[in-house]
C-alpha cells in the first residue's frame, strides 16, 4: 500500500501554518483530498507539495 506525504500551507484568517499530511493511496486525487480535507477545517489553501 502506498502513503502518499504532502506539505500544506493554509491561511487561518491571522496568520499561515504549516502542515504535514499523510494519506493512503486512494480512488481520488491527492489533490482533491487536500482540498476537501482544508475546506472540512475552515481553512484556505496557499499551496500544497507533494514531499
Amino acid at each position: 500500500m502506498t502513503i502518499h506525504v504532502a506539505k500544506i500551507l493554509v491561511w487561518n484568517g491571522l496568520n499561515f501554518q504549516l502542515i504535514d499530511f499523510k494519506q493512503a493511496q486512494t480512488q481520488e486525487s491527492l489533490g482533491l483530498v487536500i482540498r476537501g480535507y482544508v475546506a472540512a477545517m475552515g481553512l484556505r489553501l496557499v499551496y500544497w507539495s507533494r514531499v
